[in-house]
C-alpha cells in the first residue's frame, strides 16, 4: 500500500498510517500555481517550479516525488 498525493498533509497521512508516501509535484498545491501559470511558464520554469514542491514534499518524508502521475506505474514497477 502506498499513499499518494501533492500536498504535505498528504504526505504525512501516509506516514502516520505507516506506508510508502509518494508525492506528486506539478501541480501540487505546493507548487502555489494556478495551472495556467504553471502553463505559461517556459520549460526551464517549469522544471524549476516543480523542483521547488519535490524538495516542500521530500522534507515532509516523501520516500519518492514524480513529477506527475503518468511516472507513478513506472515508479510502482507496474
Amino acid at each position: 500500500m502506498v499513499k499518494v498525493g501533492d500536498t504535505v498533509s498528504d504526505i504525512r497521512e501516509g506516514l502516520c498510517a505507516g506506508v510508502r508516501s509518494i508525492g506528486v509535484a506539478e501541480g501540487s498545491s505546493v507548487m502555489g500555481l494556478t495551472q495556467a501559470e504553471y502553463e505559461a511558464l517556459d520549460s526551464a520554469g517549469q522544471d524549476a517550479a516543480c523542483e521547488r514542491a519535490a524538495r516542500v514534499l521530500r522534507e515532509a518524508g516523501a520516500a519518492d516525488v514524480v513529477r506527475n502521475l503518468s511516472e507513478l506505474p513506472g515508479l510502482l514497477g507496474l
